[in-house]
């Protein structure tokens, strides 16, 4: 999968602590909403259960449901823009904007 942090998500993303990782949630969709992520948080860093994987990027970790590659086409990028984080791939930017829990 190809996961782009952009330097401000990164700059932001690095103030977690160590120990910790990202756990990114998402709507797999309904007739409004399609596969938009909901929650960004951190939690304590752990195995993944077996319906999730681990990615990693720009030396960071994130938790996310199996399927979340193939939702996001493979493709995914982070920014960070007035205090919320941005999720976009080739395709389209999500109409989210999502702080960090």
């Amino acid at each position: 999968m190809k996961l782009e942090i952009t330097p401000t998500a990164k700059e932001k993303l690095n103030e977690i602590p160590e120990g910790k990782i990202i756990q990114l949630s998402f709507d797999r969709g309904s007739c409004d909403i399609v596969n938009n992520i909901y929650e960004m948080k951190v939690v304590e860093k752990r195995e993944s259960e077996s319906d999730e994987k681990i990615i990693h990027s720009e030396n960071l970790e994130f938790i996310v449901n199996e399927d979340f590659e193939d939702t996001y086409e493979h493709d995914l990028t982070i920014d960070f823009k007035n205090n919320f984080f941005v999720f976009k791939n080739r395709n389209q930017i999500f109409n989210n904007r999502i702080g960090l829990r």
